[in-house]
């Protein structure tokens, strides 16, 4: 069985405020030495910047070989994106994402989903990344299960293209 490790608040924790990078690197190390194929950064709880991001990947990848990093932002400032893009310029190119933005970190009131997998494909369509993913049929996924769980759709590209679509309709 292949086994997957992550590692969560690593770019702050509710409970100790700042993550020594050095602790995040040492944990990776760990998982890897256990026999994880991978280990994800998590951004559990979304407080991550860019230049934070950019900074703890550095520090994890002295230790840790980019090929065996994945990225996991959540989008409680809405920088998500942007620390996925620096994730991508640093060589990482594994991405947890979730239609609509579903889910949220139990142990951080008020701390919202992982970044939308539609957003995550917008922005990689923009750089001309194939992801293989069909983003119109992403879309209406993330829009069926948001109103099936009675939920705000949390996608900010799913919202634009549904908008648009309604005004196309009218």
């Amino acid at each position: 069985m292949r086994l997957r490790g992550y590692v969560s608040c690593v770019l702050g924790c509710p409970f100790q405020g700042d993550v020594p990078f050095g602790e995040v690197a040492r944990v990776g190390e760990a998982l890897l030495a256990l026999g994880c194929y991978e280990v994800s950064l998590g951004d559990t709880i979304g407080i991550g910047t860019p230049g934070k991001t950019r900074a703890m990947l550095r520090a994890v990848k002295s230790s840790l070989p980019a090929d065996k990093l994945a990225v996991h932002f959540h989008d409680t400032y809405g920088q998500a994106v942007a620390n996925i893009l620096v994730g991508l310029d640093e060589g990482i190119s594994v991405v947890d994402a979730s239609v609509a933005g579903l889910g949220g970190c139990p142990y951080s009131p008020g701390a919202t989903g992982n970044v939308a997998t539609e957003d995550v494909v917008f922005m990689l369509n923009g750089l001309g990344v194939s992801s293989g993913v069909d983003l119109e049929r992403l879309v209406g996924v993330g829009e069926a299960i948001s109103k099936l769980l009675v939920r705000k759709n949390a996608s900010r590209t799913a919202t634009a293209m549904l908008n648009a679509r309604k005004r196309r309709a009218s």
